[in-house]
C-alpha cells in the first residue's frame, strides 16, 4: 500500500492507533519481523579469506612449482617460492580482513536512540528495537531511524540529501497524498537515514530495516553481482597463456629428448626444470606489495579498499559519474554575498560550517550596515551551535545555521530580549521576531524570508543612515541577478512596532528594508584540483 495515503487507512493497515503499541505487541512484532537494522552481507572469516587467496590462478601455478621443485630435489628453490607465496597470502588476507571490518561499521547509519509511545508512556529505546506500528516522537537534530508516516508536525523541515541529493531541507506536513508521487514530493513521509533540521513531529513507523528506502538501497548493493577487476582478468589471462606455453614447451622438449634416447628420469628432470624457470615466482608478491601500498595511501584519505585488486580497478577507470551534493559541494549552506539596497555588494569568504573567513568590507562607512544585517539574521534564528575545539556542532535549519556561522565569523553578539516570535512556515514564507534592546523601551520587529514577503512589510529602505522610499522593482532586479548566479536569496527588514502584550502578523508593517543575503552550497576547496587531475589523466567527469 501507499503509506503516504490517508492516515486512517495507514493506521488500520498497520493494526495500530495514535496511542501506540503495548510492550507485548511490540515484542511479538520484533520477533516476527526482526530488528530494525540495515541488511549486511555476511562477512567472510579470516580463514575463508586466506583460502580464497589460494584460488588465485598464479598462486596455483606457484604451488605446482613448489611440488615440482621438491620432486627434483631443488629444496632451496621450493623454500624460496613457499616464502613468497606465504607472504603474498598473509598480506592479502590481512588487508582484506581489515577493510571488511571497517566497511561493516558503515552499516550503523540508522542506529540511534529514539523516543516512542509504549503502553501509553513515552520511553527511549534503541532504534534497532523499533517495529512497524510504533508511534515515534522527533525533534530538531534527531536522525530518523525508520520510514515514518507523519501524524502531527510543527514547523517541520528535514534534510533528505542522503536519498535525494538535495542540500536544502524539505518542509514536511500532515496531509493525504492520494496519487503515486516521487519520493521527494511525499511531504507527509520521513525516511530512515535523514535528519530533522527544524521543528517537532509525531509519526507512525511504516517500514523498518530492509523494507525502508535506504534498506532497499543496501539490499541492492549487497545482492549486486561481483565483477572481476581488470587486473584479475589480465592475471587470469596471463596465467592461462603461460600455462599453455609451458605445457607446449614441455611437450616438445619431451619429444626432443626422447628422440635423443635420454632416459625417462633425465627427461622428466629437464622438463620440470624448464617449467620452474619459466614461471614468474616473484610476480604475486610484487603485485600484492604494490596494491597494499596503494590501499594504505587511500585509507589515509578515508577510502576503504575491501579487495586489493579494486585499487587497480580505480586506476583503470575512464569515466567518473559524480553526485553534486556532499560530493562536489560541502553540503552546508553558506552565506557568500551581502547586498545592500544601494547596490553595494560584499563578498563573504570561507565555506561550510566553520569559522574560517569574514566579510570583505573596503569602506568603513559600510561596516555598520553590514553588521546590522548579520545581527538581524542572528536574532531571527532557531538554530543552535556549539563550538568544540574550533569545530562546530550544528543543529537546525541550514539557512539559520549559516546566519549563525556568519555572526560568529564577524563576532556579532545576540544581546536582545525576545518578546514574541512567528516561526517560519512554507505558506507564509517568512519568520518574524519581536524584541527589545537593553535599556530601550522600544519594541522592534525583524522579518526574514522571501523578497516578495519582506517587501510587503516594508515601506522604506535604509541607505547608510537615511531611510528612503522603497523601490520594489529595483529590489526585484537585484534579487533576480543574485538568483541567476545560483544563490538562494534571503531578504531582511527591521523596524519599531507598538508595545503590546501579544503580537501577530497584523502587527508587522512600516518596516525598513535592510538588504539581502545570498546563500549557496559551496564547491569543495579541493574539487577543482581533483577534476583537473582527472582530466589530465584522460578521465571524463560528469555530474
Amino acid at each position: 500500500m501507499n503509506y503516504y495515503d490517508k492516515l486512517e487507512k495507514v493506521l488500520e493497515n498497520l493494526n495500530t492507533t495514535k496511542s501506540g503499541l503495548t510492550s507485548s505487541e511490540a515484542n511479538i512484532r520484533l520477533k516476527r519481523y526482526g530488528e530494525n537494522s540495515l541488511p549486511r552481507k555476511k562477512q567472510d572469516g579470516i580463514i575463508k579469506i586466506f583460502f580464497r587467496q589460494i584460488l588465485d590462478p598464479i598462486v596455483i601455478i606457484l604451488l605446482v612449482t613448489i611440488i615440482f621443485s621438491l620432486v627434483i630435489g631443488e629444496i632451496f628453490d621450493a623454500l624460496a617460492v613457499i616464502f613468497i607465496v606465504l607472504v603474498d597470502l598473509v598480506m592479502g588476507t590481512i588487508q582484506e580482513y581489515r577493510a571488511s571490518k571497517k566497511a561493516m561499521s558503515l552499516a550503523n547509519i540508522i542506529k540511534v536512540k529514539c523516543k516512542v509511545l509504549r503502553d501509553l508512556e513515552e520511553v527511549v529505546i534503541d532504534s534497532s528495537q523499533l517495529v512497524v506500528g510504533d508511534i515515534i516522537f522527533l525533534e530538531s537534530g534527531n536522525k530518523i531511524s525508520a520510514d515514518i508516516r507523519l501524524v502531527e508536525a510543527n514547523h517541520l523541515t528535514v534534510n533528505e540529501s542522503v536519498l535525494t541529493g538535495e542540500s536544502l531541507p524539505l518542509e514536511k506536513e500532515v496531509c493525504d497524498i492520494l496519487s503515486d508521487v516521487s519520493l521527494g514530493s511525499r511531504k507527509n513521509m520521513l525516511y530512515a537515514g535523514c535528519v530533522v533540521t527544524k521543528g517537532r513531529a509525531m509519526g507512525v513507523v511504516v517500514a523498518t530495516g530492509i523494507n525502508t528506502e535506504i534498506g532497499k538501497i543496501a539490499k541492492s548493493v549487497n545482492e549486486s553481482k561481483e565483477e572481476k577487476s581488470p587486473l584479475t582478468i589480465r592475471i587470469d589471462k596471463f596465467s592461462k597463456q603461460i600455462s599453455v606455453i609451458v605445457i607446449i614447451l614441455a611437450f616438445f622438449l619431451t619429444i626432443l629428448l626422447m628422440t635423443k634416447e635420454n632416459n625417462v628420469q633425465e627427461v622428466f628432470m629437464s622438463v620440470v626444470a624448464l617449467t620452474i624457470s619459466a614461471l614468474p615466482e616473484g610476480l604475486p608478491l610484487a603485485l600484492t606489495m604494490a596494491l597494499t601500498i596503494a590501499s594504505t595511501r587511500m585509507l589515509k584519505k578515508n577510502v576503504i579498499v575491501k579487495k586489493l585488486n579494486a585499487v587497480e580497478s580505480l586506476g583503470s577507470c575512464t569515466l567518473i559519474a559524480s553526485d553534486k551534493t556532499g560530493t562536489l559541494t560541502v553540503n552546508e549552506q553558506t552565506a557568500k554575498v551581502i547586498l545592500l539596497p544601494n547596490e553595494k555588494q560584499f563578498e563573504v569568504s570561507g565555506s561550510g560550517y566553520n569559522l574560517d573567513g569574514n566579510v570583505i568590507i573596503n569602506d568603513k562607512d559600510d561596516v555598520n550596515s553590514v553588521l546590522d544585517i548579520i545581527k538581524l539574521g542572528l536574532i531571527n534564528n532557531e538554530a543552535s551551535i556549539k563550538i568544540c575545539d574550533r569545530k562546530l556542532e550544528c543543529q537546525g535549519d541550514s539557512i539559520d545555521i549559516a546566519f549563525k556561522v556568519l555572526a560568529l565569523k564577524m563576532n556579532v553578539l545576540d544581546d536582545v530580549k525576545v518578546i514574541s516570535s512567528i516561526p517560519y512556515e512554507s505558506d507564509n514564507k517568512y519568520s518574524a521576531i519581536f524584541y527589545q534592546f537593553k535599556n530601550d523601551k522600544n519594541v522592534y520587529c525583524t522579518v526574514k524570508g522571501s523578497l516578495e514577503k519582506v517587501m510587503d512589510f516594508s515601506n522604506s529602505i535604509k541607505i547608510e543612515s537615511f531611510n528612503l522610499e522603497i523601490d520594489k522593482n529595483f529590489l526585484k532586479e537585484q534579487n533576480e541577478n543574485l538568483a541567476k548566479e545560483g544563490y538562494r536569496v534571503i531578504a531582511l527588514a527591521n523596524g519599531v512596532v507598538p508595545l503590546k502584550e501579544k503580537y501577530d502578523e497584523s502587527d508587522i508593517s512600516n518596516l525598513t528594508f535592510m538588504g539581502m543575503v545570498g546563500f549557496i552550497d559551496p564547491i569543495r576547496s579541493d574539487c577543482l584540483e581533483a577534476i583537473k587531475t582527472c582530466m589530465d589523466a584522460n578521465i571524463k567527469i560528469c555530474m
